[in-house]
């Protein structure tokens, strides 16, 4: 595995076709390699994809190119209950509103 230091994307002019140039490290060897995409979205998916990930690597015996990803673990049931405590408090303020509305109409009516 050789690791992804760097990701541009070339216009190729003689060959009207659009590639992504890797440039590689690893194993005691640098290397460049070209692979040809269908077009600049492809390529700007590519860069995207490398920018955003924590490592990237290129297996040379397959041919992969290995976007790797690491995601803070959150503990969701914490933060579920206290939302849902919040959420019920507010709920019950706009059920306050809503009937101190409904008195001032229903005078407003009376009156007139």
């Amino acid at each position: 595995m050789l690791a992804i230091h760097g990701l541009k994307c070339i216009y190729d002019t003689g060959a009207r076709g659009w590639a992504v140039e890797l440039a590689l490290s690893g194993e005691g060897e640098e290397a460049v390699r070209r692979f040809d995409v269908d077009g600049p979205d492809d390529a700007e998916m590519l860069i995207e994809a490398f920018d955003e990930s924590t490592s990237s690597t290129f297996d040379p015996a397959t041919g992969e190119i290995i976007f790797a990803y690491e995601y803070a673990e959150l503990d969701g049931d914490e933060d579920e209950d206290d939302e849902s405590e919040e959420d019920g408090d507010e709920d019950e303020d706009d059920e306050e509103v809503a009937e101190d509305e409904t008195s001032e109409h229903e005078d407003e009516k009376v009156k007139a």
